[in-house]
């Protein structure tokens, strides 16, 4: 057993390199498939502790940057550090965990290693338990199976079904692996064998031919004109008073330096790390120069709404993103803004605050008591260019910006902070979301970050520009929005729901005798 529970590990720390930076995507099918392996006959506590040991292997492999956040902005020692990263790390685990209690609970109706089992019930059974992962404490879908496809044939899927159902197949494909590793291994050439065979080719040859429809076009009649702030703060610095005027100083010169003619000036989230209400002398200078210079600039601050009209600490602070240089002068509050609705849990908020409270202290994280913007929120407008925003995390939620996504959106665009996790591997993942956003929609995608990593991203999902992380700098590049609508962007997860429904259907037919 214990060779098992060490296999499991490997086979979960591999599944990193499937990701961005290392977008080895046959890893992923590996990975899984080797869970499956090991799972399939084992008894419940058994799958259990497998499912455990790769949800450790897994996390800690994949999210073990959250370690800087904690160690070096949170000024932790390094052993506390590691606790709470250990801590988080066991919590994610319990859901590879549920997935093996749950799938070997089904052996009366689904037998170790048959195709009701790895092909039907375990990407049912995956799929509930990343739901539950992305829920729970308002979650955390972090590397979901299906961003490894994002550079493999299967990234043609992305389109038709979103993230959810690329995850889908991303387990029914390990499932059919697996399936016919057994029969193989068993000599077993039965016509389940053979089926699987060709259900194994099937999906891998239909991407190409859905690589060559082309669900949105290219609108070369009009043009938008970009340019990205990157103030490259350092995080450690960013929230305190003494770096304030430094920080807004940097970013005006960047962007007086960048006016034009229709020209829309990107800034990243919380540029400004202070109350909109404190800077109302500098927000109205920047709106006349911007109206006067014909530019448009989206600035990411943090709103304070008093509460009774009391500046204390009963207020609701927001996220947000405003245009400044509309036509009508900046007057607080202005509608042309986006809330960030979807919380960070103990970096914007804390759950189960009257006990969690504590750890929330201890990690000192500036701004943790935020409260939501509302779910649906209309676009930014920027030079008669429509904007479906969202605000960092945000972005690996697919099925928000799907209820924000309306046809006559031009652009995704999506502002950032990823100067919490250093020089790690987190940024490059979370970009690497941004990207399947992009493809899903069909929409070319807009991302500026505080200190990297600022990308322009095409409607195929492609970075057509990018910037050095770590670096001061301006991201200028022309692009015109595109027209039509993906399957994903017409009916969002009603596809993928219906395919779920579908895959139920072998467990309520009787097997005639």
């Amino acid at each position: 057993m214990l060779k098992h529970l060490a296999l499991a590990i490997i086979f979960g720390s591999i599944a990193v390199f499937s990701y961005a930076p290392f977008h080895i995507w046959p890893l992923a099918f590996i990975s899984f498939a080797g869970l499956l392996w090991l799972i399939a006959n084992k008894s419940k506590k058994q799958a259990m502790l497998i499912g455990l040991c790769w949800g450790i292997g897994y996390f800690t492999a994949g999210v073990h940057w959250i370690y800087i956040s904690i160690k070096q902005y949170g000024e932790l020692p390094s052993s506390v550090a590691l606790i709470i990263l250990g801590f988080l790390i066991l919590y994610l685990s319990l859901y590879p965990m549920l997935f093996a209690l749950l799938l070997s609970c089904l052996k009366r109706f689904a037998p170790p290693f048959s195709l009701k089992q790895l092909v039907f019930a375990a990407p049912i059974f995956w799929q509930l338990t990343e739901f539950l992962r992305g829920y729970i404490l308002t979650g955390f879908s972090w590397l979901e199976l299906g961003y490894s496809q994002l550079d493999s044939p299967l990234r043609a899927y992305f389109p038709l079904i979103g993230i959810n159902g690329v995850t889908l197949l991303t387990t029914i494909l390990s499932g059919l692996i697996t399936y016919c590793l057994f029969r193989l291994k068993q000599k077993a050439f039965t016509k389940h064998f053979f089926g699987a065979l060709i259900a194994l080719f099937a999906f891998s040859i239909a991407p190409f031919l859905f690589n060559q429809i082309n669900w949105t076009k290219v609108d070369k009649h009009r043009v938008a004109n970009f340019a990205l702030i990157q103030g490259n703060i350092a995080q450690s610095l960013r929230w305190t008073h003494q770096q304030l005027n430094q920080t807004i100083d940097t970013y005006t010169k960047l962007t007086k330096a960048n006016f034009g003619k229709d020209k829309i000036i990107i800034w990243s989230e919380a540029s400004i790390t202070d109350f909109e209400i404190n800077q109302q002398s500098l927000l109205q200078y920047l709106d006349n120069q911007a109206r006067a210079n014909e530019t448009e600039i989206a600035v990411g601050i943090i709103d304070y709404r008093f509460n009774g009209g009391r500046y204390d600490d009963d207020g609701n602070v927001y996220n947000t993103l405003l245009v400044l240089g509309d036509k009508t002068p900046y007057e607080y509050p202005t509608n042309n803004r986006y809330q960030k609705h979807h919380l960070v849990p103990f970096g914007e908020f804390t759950p189960l605050e009257s006990v969690l409270k504590p750890i929330t202290n201890l990690l000192g994280i500036p701004m943790s008591s935020m409260q939501s913007g509302d779910i649906k929120q209309a676009p930014l407008i920027m030079k008669g260019f429509k904007f479906t925003t969202v605000i960092c995390y945000e972005v690996i939620l697919s099925d928000l910006i799907w209820q924000n996504f309306s046809a006559d959106t031009d652009f995704l665009l999506t502002v950032s902070n990823d100067a919490w996790f250093g020089d790690s591997i987190g940024p490059k993942q979370h970009l690497q979301m941004a990207q399947a956003r992009a493809l899903e929609f069909g929409r070319p995608l807009i991302r500026s970050t505080n200190n990297g990593i600022t990308a322009i991203i095409d409607h195929h999902g492609k970075i057509i520009q990018q910037l050095p992380q770590f670096e001061t700098s301006v991201l200028s590049q022309t692009l015109s929005p595109t027209i039509g609508l993906t399957p994903y962007a017409r009916w969002g997860n009603r596809p993928y729901l219906i395919i779920m429904l579908l895959m139920t259907l072998p467990f309520f037919i009787k097997k005639r005798k």
